[in-house]
């Protein structure tokens, strides 16, 4: 009896099921890429998995310094995570594409806050661009069950040359 026991409990607790959402690595490679100037996004190696930053106009302008911009209606962030890899023009067209398809889209709650620091480049005295250093403080996607957060992410920088 003991035994039958041990086999049920052994048997129970490795029949348990918490979902089918995989918790992705969340780790993507340091390019920031632009379509038109106010949507960012960044991949992972095979571009399957993409964050999406839309910022309002004003959010790259000129101004040296650090601008907080709480995410809302108007600064949004997205995960998502593709069938297959998207190509470079995937978020730079006006009507999305059907392929790939979208496995899964969070959208990031409004905790968290995009830091924008905002840097001259100078090349012999002379003003050649600027950079723009992207942080997101209290990233928070959540979706049913699904959530993934992270206190300081390091979105990356974006350089825009004169």
């Amino acid at each position: 009896m003991k035994k039958l026991l041990i086999l049920f409990l052994a048997f129970t607790l490795n029949a348990c099921n918490d979902g089918d959402f995989d918790v992705p690595v969340f780790e993507f490679t340091e390019t920031v890429n632009k379509c038109g100037a106010y949507v960012l996004y960044i991949t992972n190696t095979t571009k399957t998995e993409v964050l999406v930053l839309t910022l309002p106009p004003t959010a790259i302008d000129t101004i040296v310094g650090v601008k907080p911009l709480p995410i809302s209606t108007t600064v949004t962030a997205t995960y998502r995570i593709f069938d297959v890899g998207i190509t470079d023009k995937y978020f730079c067209q006006a009507i999305p594409p059907l392929e790939p398809k979208i496995i899964k889209e969070l959208k990031a709650d409004d905790t968290g806050i995009v830091n924008i620091t905002t840097a001259k480049i100078l090349k012999d005295s002379i003003l050649t661009g600027y950079s723009y250093e992207i942080n997101i403080s209290n990233l928070n996607f959540k979706k049913g069950e699904d959530r993934i957060y992270r206190e300081n992410f390091v979105f990356g920088t974006l350089t825009i040359k004169n």
